[in-house]
């Protein structure tokens, strides 16, 4: 991949797991960060489209130096965290769908925990070690945490819209039943099995994410382009799962991590020669921002 007219700024878009983060899924490697710090030096825009959550990411949000504009949840919250200058968009799904999906009998017969995510509060069902680590739940016990823990029951404690639900099964048997069932809310809601932040989820019980329907990267990107005024041709886009793909579609220049998903590999302009691990990310930037054809 070549890029044209070199004298232009770039926006540069970057997923974090899989593909700036480490597989640590904390750390970056030296390389992609410092490539990341010198691109906005040099008058680039670098944003975050992550499935995340915000405390999940700000320490990072915070390292790399970053002022711009910031989307969670796959594009279903998208902010301005440092500035402050651009209207939060949230797309959530409304409370009825919500009410109706946890009331389901199969959901209710299917599921071990479940978690609510709205901007300013979070509901979890029970403790759970697995979905404390991969949202960063503790961090709200925090005196200085913005946002609401809520531990207890769904059907009681939960009362209005949720950006994202999260459905934890008892077992591997009961997925199919479980789609079956969500799939008369298509409609409504968007599913993902097995995916958390965009990457596989470690434990051996199925996790279940659901968002609204027409969240994704891909009409994150769309905004953050408009709103930085940036030709969406000129856009520079890095991912490594299929939750990546709108976004890597949508723009002039996606590129898809060597550690990618191969059907992400397919729908890419270029693919990085080293991994995230590796400094994929840094390694490509420094060669295509020099005019290389890399």
């Amino acid at each position: 991949m070549q890029l044209t007219n070199l004298n232009s700024k770039r926006l540069i878009l970057v997923d974090l797991d899989g593909t700036v983060l480490n597989n640590d899924g904390k750390t970056m490697n030296p390389l992609t960060k410092k490539a990341l710090m010198q691109a906005q030096a040099d008058g680039h825009i670098v944003a975050i489209i992550t499935g995340r959550p915000f405390r999940a990411i700000k320490d990072i949000y915070h390292e790399l130096g970053l002022t711009s504009l910031l989307t969670n949840f796959d594009g279903a919250h998208i902010s301005d965290p440092s500035r402050r200058e651009f209207k939060r968009i949230v797309f959530s799904i409304n409370s009825d769908i919500i009410q109706q999906i946890i009331n389901e009998p199969v959901i209710k017969a299917s599921v071990e925990n479940i978690i609510f995510e709205y901007y300013d509060k979070v509901l979890i069902w029970k403790e759970d070690a697995d979905l404390d680590q991969f949202f960063h739940l503790s961090d709200l016990k925090s005196p200085n945490s913005t946002e609401q823990l809520i531990t207890g029951s769904p059907w009681e404690l939960w009362d209005g819209p949720s950006t994202n639900i999260v459905l934890k099964l008892k077992k591997s048997s009961y997925k199919n039943r479980v789609f079956r069932t969500l799939a008369k809310y298509h409609d409504a809601v968007k599913i993902q099995s097995d995916i958390l932040y965009g990457i596989s989820n470690p434990s051996e019980k199925p996790v279940f994410t659901l968002t609204n329907k027409n969240a994704s990267k891909g009409f994150a990107v769309n905004i953050i382009a408009q709103y930085y005024n940036k030709n969406i041709q000129n856009v520079i886009a890095f991912g490594d799962q299929m939750n990546d793909f709108e976004m890597i579609q949508k723009v002039g220049y996606g590129v898809a991590m060597k550690n990618a998903a191969d059907a992400l590999k397919f729908v890419a302009d270029g693919v990085t020669h080293k991994t995230n691990d590796e400094g994929g990310v840094g390694d490509y930037l420094n060669h295509i921002l020099k005019g290389d054809d890399y």
